[in-house]
Order: C-alpha cells, then structure tokens, then sequence
C-alpha cells in the first residue's frame, strides 16, 4: 500500500486562504483517485472542527520540523507546497512532489517590502533565492498552475542543471518531471443558505448592487484604484455597494491593522465610502459559508499590477467566481485575466484606469444581456476546473513507482549545499544588528 502524505504548511480548518483549501482538496482528490492508498493530510495546530476529505485520508497535526521530517520519513511520497531543511536527508527515501502553484520568490518580493527592513531585504530574499533552489533540487517531481508557470519552473530547473541530458531523453516533454495541477473548485453545486449581506450587513438594503471583493489584499493588490472608482459612482448613485470579504488572513499574511489593506481601510476613510458604500467585514468567512457571499453576489471586482508577479500569478479566487457563475472586473496581466478576456467572462481593464473601472462596473450591474452573457459562458467554463480533473497529473505520479527526476545521489549534495546556505542565510537576518 502506497503510503502518501500531504503536508500542509498553512492553516487547514474552518477558517482557510487558498493553501490550506489547496492542501485539504488535493488529499481528498487523491483519496478518490488512489482508493488502495493510505493519505495522511498533515496539517499545523488543532485539527478540530476539518471533516474527512476522502474515506482513506486520515488527519494529522504537526509542530515544527522534526515532526514535519518524521511524517515524511514514514510514507512514500510528501507533498508540499515548500519543505524544510531537514528534508534534505531524506532524499532518496521518500520521494517529494513540490507543489508549485504560486511564484513563491516573487511574491516574497513583494512581501519584503512591507515586512523587512530596506538594509536586510536584500539578505532575506538572497536566502529565500537559496530555499527556492533547494525545493526544486529535493522534487521527484514539480506541479504548477499553467503553463506561463511551468516554463518559469522549468527555465530554473535547467539554470539549476536539474535537467541533464539523461533527464530530458527520458521524457523529452518533461511531463513526467513537472506538470499542471491547477486550482481546482469543488463538484457540488453552489450551496448558499440565506442572506449574509443584503438586509443583513448595515447600509446593505435588499434591493442593493453587490461587487464582491473575493479575498484579502495583499501587497499585489491593487484596491486603491477601485475605491476612487467607487467615489466616482457614489457620487452618482447610492445603490451599488463593494465588499470586502476577509480582513484577517488566516495564516496572518495579512490584517486589518498592517500593510495595503489598512491603507485601503484609510482612503474608504477619507473618501467618505466607509461602511456607506464599502464595507470591509470582519475577521475570515468560514470555507463552507463562502457560496452564501458568492451567490449574492451581482458581480465581482479584484484589481492588480501589471508586472512580474501578474505575469506569473495563478488568482485562485477567481476559480470560485467561476464555479459561482459571478462576472468579474480585472486588472490584465495574469493567465487567468486573459481567460476572462478572450472567453467574456467578464471585463479586463488596465492598471489603475479609474475611467475605465467605473465604465466597466456599471457595464456589468447595468447591461443585463451582456452580464447574461458572462453568466452562461461562466456556466460553461466550471465543470472543466474540478479538483478531480485538476488533480489527474499528481495522481499519476502517485500511482508510479517512478522518479523522472534527476538521480536523488546525484541531487543530494546539490541539496545539502543549497540547505546549508539557506539557514546560514537565515541566521544572519534574524542575528540583531552590531551596536
């Protein structure tokens, strides 16, 4: 019996961000897929209140690394969204598939600039750069989102020398090496149980327009052109209201108090819009209540950059949007904005056009066939996004008894050497600075 483990780095419970919700997915796709195999979703602190995602996935907590590098020593297989250290000695043994779904250094990037002080960023991200390389160095095999990821992830694999001639003649298409998992939704029909915003949610009345604002915000988030938008229809008219679903991230990437989000807090101040025509809720939606914001929902709104991290970004909340059958308004840039684009899903704009955000949303709340339109194409597009069909590849892997990957012998000193100056890396950020 295949033993596999599924470690999830995040928060899983009844309050989780897109990691946890991937991880606890993700075990249960498996255990559908794989029946014959023992699945140990590992998830950290209390595992009260997480139902069974599969009947052969079983849940288990972990504290720390030592417990971390325990599991994954007593199965088969370890998936993960990042390992620690100290799985470099087990490499050989246990055979580890990176889950790969987000462009973990550049959103570390954008992170550093909130988080790190200016004189020790550079440090910090050089021993995130050495972290990454040793994920990649410890993979049997590597699974991302799309395929503007997969070609970021393989170009790094080759400057790494993680793709040898012998490694490429075995599978020239490198799909047995790195393949797509994308975010997946779940297969259930849209489950919403009463009202939690119209006639509920103060200044919300029951004939109100409601943009969800689908998430948290993070540094890559772009809310401040949205809200002088909203200025600008308030101004106009008193019917349309934005929400902002979470304001304090589960696995405290974010809060109310910190970074972009209490900036956005601030400008809704100024502008006069706070709790009037924008609403910030508290706390997290729980997961299994999310598709009662959802099916309220007349259309939604997440507004970003056009840059590095846009080019590579996979919006998970985008997929639940599109399993909800809710029209979007989004910033271009990202794989998933072009989707909405091509296959009218909703509107693209450009980074930070004001004119165009506010065109857009009255085009959506007002142009009843085109937001028709969306809603069918929406209809479309889910039943192809489920965490069965998204989670096919990872399946495959598990199935095998085989690494396409370059020989663990000859990776494990490229690993040791990366994991050694990861941590002395990381000593040195958290050393305090010579009086």
């Amino acid at each position: 019996m295949t033993k596999i483990l599924v470690l999830s780095r995040a928060v899983v419970g009844p309050k989780m961000a897109s990691p946890g919700i991937r991880a606890y997915q993700l075990a249960g796709a498996l255990g559908r897929a794989i029946p014959g195999a023992e699945i140990t979703l590992a998830i950290p602190g209390d595992k009260g209140g997480v139902d069974l995602p599969a009947p052969n996935v079983r849940l288990q907590v972990w504290e720390g690394n030592a417990d971390a590098t325990a599991l994954a020593r007593a199965h088969d297989i370890a998936i993960a969204r990042n390992f620690p250290p100290q799985f470099a000695r087990l490499l050989g043994q246990t055979r580890f598939a990176l889950d790969a779904f987000t462009p973990l250094y550049i959103e570390w990037m954008e992170l550093s600039k909130r988080d790190i002080q200016p004189r020790w960023r550079r440090t910090w991200m050089s021993g995130n750069r050495w972290y990454v390389n040793l994920q990649l160095t410890l993979a049997d095999f590597i699974f991302c989102a799309d395929e503007r990821q997969r070609d970021m992830w393989i170009g790094m694999l080759m400057a790494l020398a993680l793709v040898p001639p012998a490694v490429y003649e075995r599978d020239p298409s490198l799909r047995r090496l790195i393949d797509l998992v994308p975010y997946g939704v779940p297969q259930r029909p849209l489950d919403a149980r009463g009202p939690v915003l119209r006639g509920v949610v103060p200044g919300i009345n029951p004939g109100d327009r409601v943009l969800l604002w689908n998430g948290g915000v993070t540094e890559w988030n772009d809310p401040f052109t949205l809200l002088k938008a909203m200025d600008e229809i308030t101004q106009r008219r008193r019917d349309v209201h934005l929400v902002f679903m979470g304001s304090n991230h589960p696995d405290y990437v974010f809060g109310p108090n910190a970074g972009v989000f209490a900036r956005a807090i601030a400008l809704a101040k100024d502008l006069g819009l706070h709790q009037r025509t924008v609403h910030f809720l508290d706390g997290w939606v729980p997961y299994e209540r999310i598709d009662d914001y959802l099916a309220e929902a007349d259309a939604s709104v997440c507004l970003g950059y056009e840059n590095l991290e846009s080019r590579f970004a996979f919006r998970t909340r985008y997929v639940d949007l599109f399993r909800a059958h809710v029209p979007l308004l989004c910033t271009r840039g990202d794989v998933l904005a072009e989707r909405v684009g091509e296959e009218q899903l909703g509107i693209t704009v450009p980074q930070g056009d004001v004119n165009a955000v506010v065109a857009g949303i009255e085009r959506l709340l007002d142009d009843h066939d085109f937001a028709a339109a969306c809603r069918v194409n929406l209809e479309r597009v889910a039943p192809t996004m489920s965490w069965d069909i998204a989670a096919a590849p990872l399946a495959h892997f598990c199935s095998s008894p085989d690494s396409f990957a370059s020989p663990a012998g000859k990776r494990r000193l490229q690993a040791f050497a990366r994991a050694g100056m990861y941590l002395a890396m990381k000593k040195v950020c958290m050393s305090p600075p010579p009086l």
